[in-house]
């Protein structure tokens, strides 16, 4: 892995600016929502984080350390990814009856692609940590879930992006 001290990406992360309220109110119009609380003042914050990756989790026993996007690289990503409705079991030759049946998690609904999904943290450009704006059942909106490629899945991941943070800090500490 590059060190982000070398790579300078730490310097740039120092210089990054954080997202007026003008332009998270902006971006809420833009896609129809309401952003949660702590998803404002994280990105009042930074307005993403580059290429340093500043999430460290563990996701389904996976090790993922996720960069977070910026508002505008959100809004690019939307254009192509989780830009469409799309159910798992549109995709026979992908996902047995026994995947399906593995990946049935009650907080989620049974998408691959979902308009309402809003990626804001990436891995590797095939991981993203998404804000679900369409749980299923009695699962508050806001909850975290992730995106895993290859072999493509969804998984939850945490109640809120507070207790995501909150997840990962206890696990340095």
């Amino acid at each position: 892995m590059d060190d982000p001290v070398e790579e300078g990406y730490l310097e740039d992360y120092q210089g990054i600016s954080g997202a007026s309220e003008e332009e998270l109110q902006a971006f809420e119009e833009i896609f129809g929502i309401r952003l949660p609380s702590d998803f404002k003042e994280l990105y009042s914050y930074k307005n993403g984080s580059k290429y340093l990756s500043i999430l460290p989790c563990v996701i389904d026993q996976r090790d993922l350390t996720f960069s977070l996007m910026s508002l505008q690289e959100i809004e690019t990503c939307k254009k192509y990814f989780q830009n469409r409705d799309a159910l798992l079991t549109e995709f026979p030759d992908y996902f047995s009856s026994q995947d399906l049946e593995n990946m049935h998690d009650s907080r989620i609904k049974p998408y691959l692609f979902n308009k309402k999904w809003l990626p804001f943290a990436q891995y590797c450009d095939s991981c993203y940590l998404m804000l679900d704006f369409d749980p299923d059942q009695e699962v508050q909106e806001g909850q975290v879930i992730c995106y895993i490629h290859d072999p493509d899945e969804i998984i939850y991941v945490a109640e809120s992006l507070t207790n995501l943070i909150e997840g990962i800090m206890d696990e340095i500490i």
